[in-house]
């Protein structure tokens, strides 16, 4: 068994590199309810688990997510994904919208304290995976842009010599 200090220093390791982590409360959930929860930050790709409040209060001790501390008040879980900081606010959102007994606590982002419209506000960010497909769009746009003036040229004689065409056929 871990003690109080190991389980900080091992969540702290974990959320360092976190660029955005979600507080919330669950204490008026069903266990059916907490367990939905669970897979649906699973699936999500996040990491949620529950701990007392001291050991999140010391585990974010000294690191930009120091803020977090102030909304450490009764029953609290932390979910957050390193990969995509929006992950866990979206499913955090989405989850709230269904139950009216779970409740978004708050976040932090980037050392920045968000309160519920914050996390809100974080879910709304796009994925990963949305912003390299915007990217892409991008870097493809001049290219299909270059490709069709290139073409217009080659069109535009081939529509003149069909007008030609009908012309002397009529």
């Amino acid at each position: 068994m871990l003690s109080k200090q190991q389980k900080s220093e091992e969540l702290k390791g974990q959320i360092e590199d976190c660029s955005a982590l979600v507080l919330v409360g669950f204490d008026k959930l069903t266990v059916a309810s907490a367990n939905e929860l669970r897979g649906k930050f699973r699936e999500a790709g996040c990491t949620y688990r529950v701990f007392k409040n001291s050991t999140i209060r010391f585990a974010v001790e000294g690191t930009k997510h120091e803020p977090l501390s102030g909304l450490l008040k009764g029953v609290s879980a932390l979910a957050y994904n390193e990969e995509d900081p929006g992950a866990p606010a979206r499913v955090a959102r989405d989850f709230a919208k269904e139950n009216e007994n779970f409740a978004i606590k708050g976040g932090i982002s980037d050392g920045d304290l968000l309160d519920q419209k914050g996390v809100n506000l974080l879910a709304d960010l796009p994925g990963p995976q949305e912003l390299k497909a915007q990217l892409l769009r991008l870097f493809n746009t001049p290219a299909t842009n270059m490709v069709r003036v290139l073409n217009a040229a080659a069109t535009d004689l081939l529509n003149v010599l069909n007008a030609r065409k009908d012309a002397l056929e009529s």
